[in-house]
């Protein structure tokens, strides 16, 4: 079994953390050498986008969320899915809440770092987005050490790679404190990104960024 990952994409990231957590033996390699949209990558997955996981038995699966609870369901020791109900719905909440409501703002943002390459008008519209997403995180989001409960669960999975993205965001644009301003987020993130697994993630996240 193996992933097709890369490094800076807290999507493949979220899936990174769960293999990491489960302590599971899964090959993580980067796609193809000719690339997500070569005919190679594209047989295995025709949206051209990583992560995708690739079966023993050639079968391939898309998605972060789904890849996510295809780990839990394939490898269900160490659990981490909430035991309780609400729990768990709120755990599966927080890989919708950014990819729904931050509308893809920190790929979009750190697609424009280069200040001679922003548009004014679509970095407003993305630190909007990005905003409304992270006011909607912290309404939801237990504050820490973990974001749903007393133990780490597929909800960090789904958040902490996220929330490394908005702080490179905060970076870039000036806005170190970019996560301050939401009480709940802030004291749940100050702890969550001292946990040894998920500082392993985001220091690949940190270590693939390209230079300006």
């Amino acid at each position: 079994m193996k992933l097709y990952s890369a490094p800076l994409s807290p999507f493949a990231a979220r899936v990174r953390l769960s293999i990491y957590r489960k302590g599971l033996d899964i090959d993580i390699v980067p796609p193809p050498g000719d690339g997500l949209k070569s005919e190679t990558f594209l047989s295995l997955n025709p949206m051209g986008q990583v992560p995708t996981l690739l079966l023993d038995d050639g079968k391939a699966i898309p998605e972060s969320a789904t890849i996510v609870e295809y780990l839990e369901d394939a490898f269900p020791t160490p659990s981490l899915r909430p035991a309780d109900p609400a729990d768990l719905a709120r755990a599966r909440l927080f890989f919708r809440l950014p990819d729904i409501y931050a509308e893809n703002a920190p790929r979009i943002l750190l697609g424009m770092r280069d200040p001679a390459r922003r548009d004014p008008a679509v970095v407003e519209k993305s630190m909007a987005a990005l905003h409304r997403a992270l006011s909607y995180i912290d309404h939801f989001i237990d504050p820490g050490p973990w974001a749903v409960g007393d133990a780490p669960s597929i909800a960090d999975s789904a958040l902490v790679p996220v929330l490394n993205a908005v702080g490179l965001v905060g970076m870039v644009y000036g806005q170190p404190n970019l996560i301050d301003g939401y009480k709940r987020l802030s004291a749940y993130w100050a702890v969550a990104k001292t946990d040894p697994v998920h500082a392993r993630v985001i220091g690949e996240q940190l270590a693939a960024i390209p230079p300006m």
